[in-house]
Protein backbone atom coordinates (compact mmCIF):
# COMPACT_ATOMS: atom_id res chain seq x y z
CA UNK A 1 0.00 0.00 0.00
CA UNK A 2 1.33 3.45 -0.95
CA UNK A 3 0.03 6.86 0.08
CA UNK A 4 1.53 10.24 -0.69
CA UNK A 5 -0.27 12.96 1.22
CA UNK A 6 -0.01 16.30 2.98
CA UNK A 7 -1.84 15.12 6.10
CA UNK A 8 -0.06 13.64 9.10
CA UNK A 9 -0.46 9.97 9.99
CA UNK A 10 -1.03 8.11 13.25
CA UNK A 11 1.65 5.43 13.50
CA UNK A 12 -0.22 3.01 15.75
CA UNK A 13 -3.42 3.33 13.77
CA UNK A 14 -1.67 2.65 10.47
CA UNK A 15 0.17 -0.39 11.85
CA UNK A 16 -3.00 -1.88 13.31
CA UNK A 17 -4.98 -1.26 10.12
CA UNK A 18 -2.29 -2.86 7.95
CA UNK A 19 -2.18 -6.15 9.88
CA UNK A 20 -5.77 -6.44 11.01
CA UNK A 21 -6.96 -10.03 10.71
CA UNK A 22 -3.53 -11.36 9.69
CA UNK A 23 -3.00 -14.21 12.16
CA UNK A 24 0.17 -15.34 10.38
CA UNK A 25 2.00 -12.13 11.28
CA UNK A 26 4.54 -12.58 14.07
CA UNK A 27 6.53 -9.37 13.73
CA UNK A 28 5.75 -5.80 12.64
CA UNK A 29 8.57 -3.28 12.14
CA UNK A 30 8.04 0.42 11.47
CA UNK A 31 10.42 3.19 10.46
CA UNK A 32 9.37 6.81 10.97
CA UNK A 33 11.36 9.66 9.47
CA UNK A 34 10.90 13.08 11.08
CA UNK A 35 12.06 16.64 10.48
CA UNK A 36 14.99 17.39 12.74
CA UNK A 37 17.38 20.21 13.54
CA UNK A 38 20.64 18.87 12.18
CA UNK A 39 22.78 21.99 12.85
CA UNK A 40 25.00 19.99 15.20
CA UNK A 41 26.00 17.73 12.27
CA UNK A 42 28.23 20.50 10.95
CA UNK A 43 30.35 20.51 14.11
CA UNK A 44 30.22 24.26 14.52
CA UNK A 45 27.94 26.99 15.70
CA UNK A 46 25.73 28.59 13.07
CA UNK A 47 23.99 31.98 13.22
CA UNK A 48 20.36 31.77 14.41
CA UNK A 49 19.11 33.07 11.08
CA UNK A 50 20.70 30.07 9.31
CA UNK A 51 18.89 27.50 11.42
CA UNK A 52 16.49 25.23 9.55
CA UNK A 53 12.93 25.77 10.75
CA UNK A 54 10.99 23.73 8.19
CA UNK A 55 11.22 21.55 5.11
CA UNK A 56 9.19 21.70 1.93
CA UNK A 57 8.85 18.43 0.03
CA UNK A 58 7.65 17.84 -3.53
CA UNK A 59 7.18 14.73 -5.63
CA UNK A 60 6.57 13.77 -9.25
CA UNK A 61 2.95 12.50 -9.33
CA UNK A 62 2.63 9.15 -11.05
CA UNK A 63 6.36 8.59 -11.45
CA UNK A 64 7.02 8.64 -7.70
CA UNK A 65 4.28 6.10 -7.01
CA UNK A 66 5.64 3.91 -9.81
CA UNK A 67 9.13 3.96 -8.33
CA UNK A 68 7.77 3.07 -4.90
CA UNK A 69 5.80 0.19 -6.37
CA UNK A 70 9.01 -1.25 -7.84
CA UNK A 71 10.86 -0.88 -4.53
CA UNK A 72 8.05 -2.60 -2.64
CA UNK A 73 7.84 -5.37 -5.24
CA UNK A 74 11.56 -5.97 -4.72
CA UNK A 75 11.05 -6.20 -0.96
CA UNK A 76 8.20 -8.68 -1.32
CA UNK A 77 10.28 -10.83 -3.68
CA UNK A 78 13.35 -10.83 -1.47
CA UNK A 79 11.65 -11.21 1.91
CA UNK A 80 8.64 -13.24 2.93
CA UNK A 81 6.48 -10.26 3.86
CA UNK A 82 2.83 -10.55 4.80
CA UNK A 83 2.08 -6.82 4.42
CA UNK A 84 3.91 -3.63 3.48
CA UNK A 85 3.00 0.05 3.78
CA UNK A 86 4.66 3.32 2.72
CA UNK A 87 3.21 6.72 3.60
CA UNK A 88 5.20 9.79 2.51
CA UNK A 89 4.16 13.35 3.22
CA UNK A 90 4.69 16.34 0.93
CA UNK A 91 4.26 20.06 1.45
CA UNK A 92 5.70 22.25 4.20
CA UNK A 93 6.67 20.42 7.40
CA UNK A 94 7.93 21.97 10.63
CA UNK A 95 10.60 20.56 12.96
CA UNK A 96 9.60 17.30 14.67
CA UNK A 97 6.79 16.59 12.20
CA UNK A 98 6.54 13.17 10.58
CA UNK A 99 7.81 12.80 7.01
CA UNK A 100 7.67 9.13 6.10
CA UNK A 101 6.35 5.87 7.54
CA UNK A 102 7.42 2.42 6.37
CA UNK A 103 5.77 -0.63 7.96
CA UNK A 104 6.75 -4.22 7.16
CA UNK A 105 4.94 -7.25 8.59
CA UNK A 106 6.14 -10.84 8.40
CA UNK A 107 5.84 -14.15 10.17
CA UNK A 108 9.30 -13.67 11.69
CA UNK A 109 11.01 -10.56 13.04
CA UNK A 110 14.18 -10.89 10.92
CA UNK A 111 12.26 -10.61 7.65
CA UNK A 112 10.18 -7.71 8.98
CA UNK A 113 13.34 -5.82 10.03
CA UNK A 114 15.10 -6.48 6.73
CA UNK A 115 12.05 -5.67 4.61
CA UNK A 116 11.51 -2.35 6.38
CA UNK A 117 15.13 -1.30 6.05
CA UNK A 118 15.28 -2.40 2.40
CA UNK A 119 12.33 -0.18 1.50
CA UNK A 120 13.54 2.97 3.29
CA UNK A 121 17.11 2.56 2.00
CA UNK A 122 15.91 2.43 -1.60
CA UNK A 123 13.21 5.06 -1.13
CA UNK A 124 15.78 7.66 -0.12
CA UNK A 125 17.81 7.35 -3.32
CA UNK A 126 15.39 6.06 -5.98
CA UNK A 127 11.99 7.60 -5.30
CA UNK A 128 11.46 11.01 -6.90
CA UNK A 129 11.11 13.37 -3.96
CA UNK A 130 12.74 16.78 -3.59
CA UNK A 131 13.44 18.58 -0.34
CA UNK A 132 13.93 22.29 0.27
CA UNK A 133 15.17 23.70 3.57
CA UNK A 134 13.49 26.80 4.97
CA UNK A 135 15.84 28.85 7.16
CA UNK A 136 14.89 31.18 10.01
CA UNK A 137 15.90 34.10 7.79
CA UNK A 138 13.33 33.06 5.19
CA UNK A 139 15.99 31.82 2.77
CA UNK A 140 15.14 28.65 0.86
CA UNK A 141 17.66 26.12 -0.46
CA UNK A 142 17.35 22.75 -2.16
CA UNK A 143 19.15 19.80 -0.62
CA UNK A 144 21.47 17.53 -2.56
CA UNK A 145 21.69 13.77 -2.02
CA UNK A 146 24.01 12.23 0.57
CA UNK A 147 26.72 9.59 0.12
CA UNK A 148 25.49 7.86 3.26
CA UNK A 149 22.09 7.20 1.69
CA UNK A 150 23.65 5.82 -1.50
CA UNK A 151 25.96 3.59 0.53
CA UNK A 152 23.04 2.27 2.58
CA UNK A 153 21.10 1.31 -0.55
CA UNK A 154 24.17 -0.16 -2.24
CA UNK A 155 24.58 -2.72 0.53
CA UNK A 156 21.66 -4.67 -0.92
CA UNK A 157 23.73 -5.21 -4.07
CA UNK A 158 21.07 -4.67 -6.73
CA UNK A 159 20.72 -0.97 -7.44
CA UNK A 160 22.30 -0.32 -10.87
CA UNK A 161 20.96 3.23 -11.04
CA UNK A 162 22.04 4.43 -7.59
CA UNK A 163 25.26 5.92 -8.95
CA UNK A 164 23.25 8.13 -11.28
CA UNK A 165 20.86 9.53 -8.70
CA UNK A 166 22.36 12.75 -7.42
CA UNK A 167 18.96 14.29 -7.00
CA UNK A 168 18.32 15.45 -3.48
CA UNK A 169 16.36 12.47 -2.21
CA UNK A 170 17.98 12.29 1.23
CA UNK A 171 15.28 13.41 3.67
CA UNK A 172 16.40 12.27 7.08
CA UNK A 173 20.18 11.78 7.21
CA UNK A 174 23.25 13.69 6.07
CA UNK A 175 22.74 16.86 4.01
CA UNK A 176 24.92 18.13 1.17
CA UNK A 177 24.03 21.20 -0.81
CA UNK A 178 24.50 21.32 -4.56
CA UNK A 179 26.67 24.33 -5.31
CA UNK A 180 25.65 26.17 -8.46
CA UNK A 181 28.59 27.59 -10.43
CA UNK A 182 26.46 30.49 -11.62
CA UNK A 183 25.75 33.81 -9.94
CA UNK A 184 22.29 35.21 -9.37
CA UNK A 185 20.77 36.44 -12.62
CA UNK A 186 20.20 40.13 -13.23
CA UNK A 187 17.11 40.68 -15.36
CA UNK A 188 16.76 44.34 -14.41
CA UNK A 189 14.56 46.18 -16.89
CA UNK A 190 13.42 43.09 -18.79
CA UNK A 191 9.82 42.44 -19.80
CA UNK A 192 8.96 38.77 -19.29
CA UNK A 193 6.08 36.43 -20.07
CA UNK A 194 5.34 33.19 -18.20
CA UNK A 195 3.16 30.78 -20.19
CA UNK A 196 1.89 27.58 -18.55
CA UNK A 197 0.73 24.78 -20.84
CA UNK A 198 -1.58 22.23 -19.24
CA UNK A 199 -4.84 20.41 -19.87
CA UNK A 200 -5.45 19.91 -16.15
CA UNK A 201 -4.31 23.03 -14.27
CA UNK A 202 -6.04 26.34 -13.75
CA UNK A 203 -4.86 29.68 -12.41
CA UNK A 204 -5.29 28.55 -8.80
CA UNK A 205 -3.28 25.32 -9.19
CA UNK A 206 -0.53 26.66 -11.44
CA UNK A 207 2.35 26.34 -8.99
CA UNK A 208 4.98 26.28 -11.73
CA UNK A 209 3.85 29.58 -13.25
CA UNK A 210 3.62 31.24 -9.84
CA UNK A 211 7.10 30.06 -8.84
CA UNK A 212 8.64 31.22 -12.12
CA UNK A 213 6.96 34.62 -11.83
CA UNK A 214 8.40 35.00 -8.33
CA UNK A 215 11.86 34.11 -9.65
CA UNK A 216 11.91 36.60 -12.51
CA UNK A 217 10.57 39.31 -10.21
CA UNK A 218 13.41 38.53 -7.82
CA UNK A 219 15.81 38.79 -10.75
CA UNK A 220 14.60 42.36 -11.25
CA UNK A 221 12.26 42.07 -14.24
CA UNK A 222 10.25 45.28 -14.74
CA UNK A 223 7.22 43.48 -16.18
CA UNK A 224 5.86 39.95 -15.86
CA UNK A 225 2.83 38.67 -17.77
CA UNK A 226 1.26 35.30 -16.93
CA UNK A 227 -1.13 33.15 -18.92
CA UNK A 228 -2.29 29.54 -19.00
CA UNK A 229 -3.33 27.62 -22.12
CA UNK A 230 -4.35 24.09 -22.96
CA UNK A 231 -1.92 21.99 -25.01
CA UNK A 232 -3.02 23.36 -28.38
CA UNK A 233 -0.22 24.06 -30.83
CA UNK A 234 -2.04 26.80 -32.78
CA UNK A 235 -3.19 28.65 -29.65
CA UNK A 236 0.30 28.49 -28.17
CA UNK A 237 1.88 29.80 -31.36
CA UNK A 238 -0.61 32.70 -31.52
CA UNK A 239 0.10 33.84 -27.97
CA UNK A 240 3.87 33.55 -28.40
CA UNK A 241 3.63 35.70 -31.52
CA UNK A 242 1.41 38.27 -29.81
CA UNK A 243 3.69 38.57 -26.80
CA UNK A 244 6.74 38.96 -29.02
CA UNK A 245 5.37 41.28 -31.73
CA UNK A 246 2.78 43.34 -29.84
CA UNK A 247 3.86 43.24 -26.20
CA UNK A 248 7.55 43.43 -27.19
CA UNK A 249 8.57 41.06 -24.40
CA UNK A 250 12.27 40.37 -24.01
CA UNK A 251 11.86 36.83 -22.66
CA UNK A 252 9.04 34.29 -22.82
CA UNK A 253 9.35 31.29 -20.53
CA UNK A 254 7.01 28.36 -21.07
CA UNK A 255 6.40 25.57 -18.56
CA UNK A 256 4.86 22.24 -19.54
CA UNK A 257 4.23 20.31 -22.73
CA UNK A 258 7.87 19.37 -23.41
CA UNK A 259 7.66 15.59 -22.97
CA UNK A 260 7.11 12.80 -25.52
CA UNK A 261 3.35 12.55 -25.01
CA UNK A 262 0.89 13.15 -27.87
CA UNK A 263 -0.39 16.34 -26.18
CA UNK A 264 3.11 17.72 -25.52
CA UNK A 265 3.35 20.26 -28.33
CA UNK A 266 5.20 23.22 -26.80
CA UNK A 267 8.44 22.67 -28.78
CA UNK A 268 6.48 22.40 -32.04
CA UNK A 269 4.59 25.62 -31.32
CA UNK A 270 7.80 27.42 -30.39
CA UNK A 271 9.54 26.31 -33.58
CA UNK A 272 6.58 27.54 -35.64
CA UNK A 273 7.23 31.14 -34.57
CA UNK A 274 11.02 31.29 -34.10
CA UNK A 275 13.94 31.16 -36.51
CA UNK A 276 17.17 31.01 -34.45
CA UNK A 277 17.65 28.29 -31.88
CA UNK A 278 20.10 28.31 -28.98
CA UNK A 279 20.66 24.56 -28.54
CA UNK A 280 23.24 25.15 -25.81
CA UNK A 281 20.60 26.47 -23.40
CA UNK A 282 18.28 23.50 -23.97
CA UNK A 283 21.18 21.05 -23.68
CA UNK A 284 22.26 22.63 -20.40
CA UNK A 285 18.75 22.39 -19.00
CA UNK A 286 18.63 18.68 -19.86
CA UNK A 287 22.14 18.00 -18.57
CA UNK A 288 21.55 19.73 -15.25
CA UNK A 289 18.08 18.23 -14.96
CA UNK A 290 19.60 14.77 -15.27
CA UNK A 291 21.32 15.41 -11.95
CA UNK A 292 17.86 15.77 -10.42
CA UNK A 293 15.83 13.08 -12.18
CA UNK A 294 16.59 10.74 -15.09
CA UNK A 295 13.34 11.58 -16.86
CA UNK A 296 14.97 14.93 -17.77
CA UNK A 297 16.36 13.05 -20.76
CA UNK A 298 12.82 12.82 -22.12
CA UNK A 299 12.39 16.60 -22.37
CA UNK A 300 12.17 18.01 -25.90
CA UNK A 301 12.22 21.66 -24.87
CA UNK A 302 14.07 24.22 -26.99
CA UNK A 303 15.33 27.80 -26.63
CA UNK A 304 15.05 30.09 -29.63
CA UNK A 305 14.69 33.70 -30.79
CA UNK A 306 11.85 35.41 -32.58
CA UNK A 307 13.36 38.74 -33.46
CA UNK A 308 14.76 40.05 -30.19
CA UNK A 309 12.50 37.88 -28.02
CA UNK A 310 14.08 34.84 -26.44
CA UNK A 311 11.69 31.91 -25.85
CA UNK A 312 12.71 29.15 -23.43
CA UNK A 313 10.79 25.89 -22.91
CA UNK A 314 10.93 24.53 -19.34
CA UNK A 315 9.48 21.34 -17.75
CA UNK A 316 5.99 21.38 -16.30
CA UNK A 317 6.73 20.51 -12.67
CA UNK A 318 7.42 23.34 -10.27
CA UNK A 319 10.76 21.90 -9.22
CA UNK A 320 11.81 21.09 -12.79
CA UNK A 321 10.81 24.51 -14.09
CA UNK A 322 12.49 26.58 -11.39
CA UNK A 323 15.64 24.48 -11.32
CA UNK A 324 15.96 24.64 -15.10
CA UNK A 325 15.56 28.40 -15.20
CA UNK A 326 18.04 28.84 -12.38
CA UNK A 327 20.85 27.06 -14.23
CA UNK A 328 20.66 29.24 -17.38
CA UNK A 329 19.11 32.53 -16.15
CA UNK A 330 22.44 34.37 -15.78
CA UNK A 331 23.12 33.86 -19.53
CA UNK A 332 19.84 35.41 -20.70
CA UNK A 333 20.84 39.11 -20.57
CA UNK A 334 24.01 38.34 -22.52
CA UNK A 335 22.08 36.39 -25.15
CA UNK A 336 19.61 39.27 -25.55
CA UNK A 337 22.43 41.76 -25.92
CA UNK A 338 24.07 39.68 -28.64
CA UNK A 339 20.74 39.23 -30.45
CA UNK A 340 20.51 43.03 -30.72
CA UNK A 341 23.97 43.18 -32.30
CA UNK A 342 25.63 44.63 -29.20
CA UNK A 343 28.44 42.09 -29.22
CA UNK A 344 29.91 40.19 -26.31
CA UNK A 345 30.25 43.15 -23.99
Amino acid sequence: MIRIQKEDFAIGTEMARLTQGMKSVGGVVAFVGTVRDFASDHGQEIPPEEAVVALELEHYPGMTEGELEKIMAGARTRFNLEALLVIHRVGRLALEENIVLVVAAAAHRAEAFDGCRYVIDYLKVLATFWKKEILASGTERWVHSCPGCVAAASQWGEVPSVAHRQDGHCHHGEHHMRKHPVTKANWSGLAVGILTLSDSRDSTSDQSGAALAAMVTDYGAKKCLRHLLRDDVEAIARLLTQWSDEEKLDVIVTTGGTGPGPRDVTPEATRMVTNRELPGLAETIRREGLKQVRSALLSRGIAAFRGHTLMINLPGSRRGATYSLEVIADLVPHALSMAKGEGHG
